[in-house]
């Protein structure tokens, strides 16, 4: 099993989750959403996990952000990336990212905020999110995409004031569990 923070934008999914159903291989598994902290193991302990995300969450008020313009991800996603709120939701991954969470933290890696809307893998390939270094680029499909994605608009203002805890099954097929904290 494994626990991922994420926030689920309050805005209409539905053209996102059209979108995903055709580019993303995990549209099945959660809706769109803006991650915060990406998969750690179930052995972290729920509870201590829970305790460090409401210590850094009682620091934070809601804040609004603005979800404008696309961008590729160096593991070859297409990213509906942030305008607005981009600053505090580095912050807030940062701050999620020490006590318990800092052994995680993978500063080799530069963190966007963004909700995911495809993924452009060659289709023989298979794509192991624990490991998408192993993956080729598909330029041709990921150039229709990006063509198809331009003409939706996808444009979105809400406000960050809620994350949810889910707790994803071990072959990361199926969100088994939620727990919701407020802002």
């Amino acid at each position: 099993m494994f626990y991922a923070l994420v926030h689920y934008p309050d805005i209409d999914i539905e053209p996102i989750k059209r979108f995903k159903r055709k580019y993303d291989p995990l549209a099945d598994l959660i809706d769109p959403h803006m991650t915060l902290v990406f998969l750690v193991p179930e052995s972290i302990g729920e509870q201590n996990l829970v305790s460090h995300i409401e210590q850094v969450l009682s620091r934070w008020q809601p804040f609004p952000i603005h979800l404008h313009g696309l961008e590729k991800s160096w593991d070859h996603w297409l990213f509906l990336v942030l305008q607005e709120g981009r600053g505090e939701v580095i912050k807030l991954h940062e701050e999620l990212y020490t006590g318990v969470l800092e052994l995680y933290r993978r500063p080799d890696i530069q963190f966007v905020p963004h909700i995911a809307l495809g993924l452009f893998v060659k289709q023989d390939e298979q794509y192991d999110i624990r490991n998408p270094q192993q993956t080729s680029f598909d330029a041709e499909r990921y150039e229709a995409a990006l063509a198809e994605a331009e003409q939706l608009g996808l444009e979105y203002r809400c406000v960050v004031d809620r994350l949810h805890l889910v707790k994803i099954n071990s072959d990361i097929t199926q969100v088994v569990g939620s727990k919701e904290f407020a802002l």
